[in-house]
C-alpha cells in the first residue's frame, strides 16, 4: 500500500530518495532497479524541478520583505511602501568668490549674470574634475567696472538638460533620468506650455502634504527597479497635473561622487556675458569641496526606511531629528542626537546634534546652516531649538605588550609587531570613530591574540589624551576638556594627569594636580623641576573632576604659543563615549613591545627569566 510522499525536504538528494521510496512502495515497481535504469534519469529531472521550485519560492519570499531582500530594486520597492526614497549619489560642493574686471571691455553692461552650469576646473591627486555653478547669480557693476560674485556654490560634475513632452494618454506618465550617477539634490524641474513659449513654471520637490492642493506646483521623485530616478507629477488633487503637450525640462548634475572631496583650487576658463577682453580673477576659496558621497547602500536603506516611517517627517524626539537629518543631509559619517535634559549641564528647550562628516572632523558653518534652515525647517517643534555642536575627540594612546613563541611562526619579531599594529588600526577603523564606538578592552585583546598563532598573551595599557595650544596671556588660556571616561583618581600625591612641557621665562614648566582636602576633585598646579624636585609656581590653575572626566584650566600663560599634550589614565579599561564624544586611536602614540615567552620555549626553567608588565606606567 502506498504511503504519503515526504514533501518537507528541500535538498536535491533527499528529494530524489523520497521519490524513490515512494515509487518502491507502489505495486507496479516492486522489483524495479531505480539505480541503473532510465527511470533514474527521470527522477533526476523531477528532483531538479522540485528543487528549483523550492529555491525560487524561497528567494521570492525573501525578496518580499525589507529585512531579507537582496536585490536593490526589491529593497527600494519595500522602502517606498514606508514613504522612503533612497538618497542618490551626491556631488561635492564648494563655495567660492569670483571677480571679473571688465574695464578693458569695449561694452560694459550694468549687470552681469553667472549662469547655472558655468564651468570651473580643479585637480585632486592628479585627476582633473569639472565643477559647475548650481544657482545663477546676477550682480551689479561695482567700482572700477568690476563685477564680484560672492558665495558662489559650485558642485562637481557635468550639467545636463533633458526635455520630455507630456502625454496624458499614458496613464501615470513618468520621466526617467537616464544617468544612474545623477545628483537628485541638484535637480531642477520646469514646465512650459509648449516648446515655443519662453516662460516656464519651476516645480518644487514634494516634502509634506501640508498646504498641498490641486494647484500646488510640486513633483515627486522615486528610484525605479532599473536603479534610475524618475520624476512624476500630481493627479490634479495632490499637486498640479501638467497638460497635454506641455514640455517638462529636467536639468541636473551627474557626478563622480566622493572622488573630489577636499578640492581647494579652482580655475575658470571661458567668457561670461560676452566680456572678451575682461580679466577673470582666480576664484577665492570660501569653503573647500565636501559632501560628496556614493548613492545610499542597500544596508543603509534597510536601516533608515523604518526610522523615517516612525518619524513621519516630524521632529519630536532626539531619534526623530537623527532620522530626518540622515534622510536630508548626506555628508555624515556618524551622528549623535540628545535632548537638553540629557546634556551636561542640563539645557532644557534644546536638542543637541553632533555630526562627524565623511572627510573632515567638523561641519562647515554653511553645512550647519543648511541643516537647521533647510533640512529641519518646518519639522521641529517651535519650542525646541536645535543646536549643532562639533564632535569632541578623545584620542587614545596605547602601550601594547605581547609574548610569543618563535617556534610557532615564520614571522620575525618586527613582522609580528607590524601585524599587531595593523590589527589595532583595523580595530580603530571598524569599531571607533563613531558616536556609538566603544573601546572594548577584551575585544581588542582577543584580536591581538588571534593575529598570529604564536602570540600567547597580550596586555594593553590605554591612556586618554588631547592637545591644546597655550597662549601668551592669561585671559586666552581658559579651557574645558571633557574626556570620554572618568579619570583614574590616584588619591595620592602622584599626578592623575601629565603634560608635555611649555616655557615660562625660558624654563620648562608642566601641568600637574594634587588632592583637595575634603573634596573628590583635584587642584591643577603649574610646576617646574629643579634638582629633581617639583617646584610649584601656580597653585590654582584650575581643577580636575575625575568622576566626570573633566579638566578646567585657567590663569596661566606661556612665553610663546605652544601646543601641549595632556594625558590622563581612564578609570576603566573599557571607554564608552557619550553625547558628542568620539574615540580615536592615534597610531603615533601606539607603542608595541614584543617579548619571547621563555616558559613556552624553555619549560619550567624559563620561569626564572619570565617578566610580567605593570598595570600602570
Amino acid at each position: 500500500m502506498a504511503t504519503n510522499l515526504n514533501v518537507s525536504e528541500l535538498d536535491f538528494d533527499q528529494i530524489k530518495n523520497n521519490l524513490k521510496n515512494f515509487l518502491k512502495q507502489q505495486t507496479e515497481f516492486n522489483d524495479y532497479d531505480f539505480e541503473g535504469s532510465g527511470l533514474s534519469v527521470l527522477l533526476d529531472v523531477l528532483a531538479y524541478n522540485t528543487h528549483y521550485n523550492a529555491m525560487a519560492a524561497h528567494y521570492s519570499l525573501n525578496e518580499s520583505f525589507l529585512d531579507s531582500a537582496q536585490i536593490r530594486g526589491n529593497v527600494v520597492t519595500r522602502a517606498k511602501l514606508l514613504g522612503y526614497t533612497p538618497r542618490s549619489i551626491l556631488a561635492p560642493r564648494a563655495t567660492i568668490q569670483f571677480a571679473i574686471d571688465a574695464s578693458a571691455s569695449p561694452i560694459i553692461p550694468d549687470t552681469l549674470t553667472l549662469n547655472r552650469g558655468t564651468k570651473f576646473t580643479t585637480t585632486v591627486q592628479g585627476e582633473s574634475y569639472q565643477y559647475v555653478v548650481l544657482n545663477a547669480q546676477t550682480v551689479t557693476k561695482g567700482a572700477n567696472d568690476t563685477f564680484v560674485f560672492n558665495n558662489v556654490e559650485i558642485a562637481e560634475g557635468t550639467y545636463k538638460t533633458i526635455q520630455f513632452r507630456v502625454d496624458n494618454d499614458i496613464e501615470s506618465q513618468k520621466f526617467q533620468i537616464p544617468d544612474m550617477d545623477a545628483d537628485i539634490s541638484s535637480l531642477r524641474v520646469r514646465v512650459q506650455q509648449n516648446e515655443n513659449t519662453e516662460s516656464y513654471d519651476v516645480y518644487s520637490r514634494f516634502e509634506s502634504l501640508l498646504n498641498i492642493d490641486s494647484a500646488s506646483q510640486i513633483y515627486y521623485v522615486q528610484e525605479n527597479t532599473s536603479e534610475k530616478y524618475e520624476v512624476y507629477f500630481g493627479d490634479g488633487i495632490l499637486g498640479r497635473k501638467p497638460l497635454n503637450n506641455n514640455v517638462v525640462t529636467l536639468d541636473y548634475i551627474y557626478t563622480h561622487g566622493e572622488e573630489s572631496n577636499g578640492a581647494t583650487n579652482f580655475e575658470f576658463s571661458g567668457i561670461i556675458g560676452g566680456l572678451v577682453d575682461a580679466q577673470y580673477s582666480t576664484p577665492v576659496l570660501i569653503s573647500k569641496a565636501a559632501g560628496g558621497a556614493d548613492r545610499e547602500s542597500i544596508e543603509s536603506i534597510r536601516f533608515n526606511a523604518p526610522l523615517t516611517f516612525t518619524t513621519q517627517n516630524r521632529a519630536v524626539t532626539s531619534d526623530d531629528y537623527r532620522s530626518i537629518i540622515l534622510k536630508g543631509f548626506a555628508n555624515i559619517s556618524s551622528i549623535s542626537t540628545w535632548g537638553g535634559e540629557d546634556n551636561d549641564p542640563p539645557d532644557y528647550g534644546k536638542i543637541y546634534i553632533a555630526i562627524k562628516p565623511l572627510t573632515e572632523e567638523t561641519l562647515t558653518s554653511e553645512e550647519k546652516s543648511t541643516i537647521t534652515n533647510s533640512v529641519l525647517a518646518g519639522k521641529n517643534i517651535v519650542s525646541v531649538t536645535p543646536e549643532i555642536v562639533d564632535p569632541n575627540f578623545t584620542q587614545l594612546e596605547l602601550d601594547v605588550f605581547f609574548k610569543y613563541n618563535p617556534n610557532l611562526t615564520d614571522r620575525t619579531q618586527v613582522e609580528l609587531q607590524g601585524l599587531v599594529r595593523d590589527t589595532i588600526s583595523d580595530y580603530n577603523f571598524n569599531n571607533l570613530n563613531k558616536f556609538d564606538g566603544v573601546f572594548r578592552y577584551s575585544q581588542l585583546l582577543k584580536l591581538i591574540d588571534n593575529a598570529d598563532r604564536s602570540i600567547l598573551n597580550s596586555i594593553v595599557r590605554p591612556y586618554m589624551f588631547t592637545k591644546i595650544t597655550i597662549k601668551t596671556t592669561n585671559d586666552q588660556n581658559n579651557f574645558i576638556i571633557n574626556f570620554a571616561s572618568p579619570i583614574y583618581d590616584t588619591k595620592s600625591e602622584e599626578f592623575s594627569i601629565t603634560t608635555s612641557a611649555f616655557k615660562i621665562e625660558g624654563v620648562d614648566h608642566y601641568i600637574g594636580d594634587r588632592a583637595i582636602v575634603g573634596s573628590s576633585d583635584r587642584q591643577i598646579i603649574i610646576y617646574k623641576i629643579v634638582d629633581g624636585s617639583n617646584i610649584v609656581i601656580n597653585s590654582d590653575a584650575g581643577k580636575v573632576e575625575p568622576s566626570k572626566g573633566r579638566i578646567t584650566l585657567h590663569s596661566f600663560a606661556a612665553d610663546t604659543d605652544t601646543e601641549i599634550k595632556i594625558t590622563a589614565t581612564p578609570n576603566s579599561l573599557d571607554i564608552a563615549p557619550k553625547r558628542d564624544q568620539l574615540l580615536n586611536i592615534d597610531q603615533t602614540f601606539v607603542q608595541i613591545t614584543a617579548e619571547i615567552d621563555t616558559i613556552s620555549t624553555a619549560g619550567a626553567s624559563g620561569a626564572i627569566d619570565y617578566n610580567t608588565n605593570a598595570r600602570l606606567r
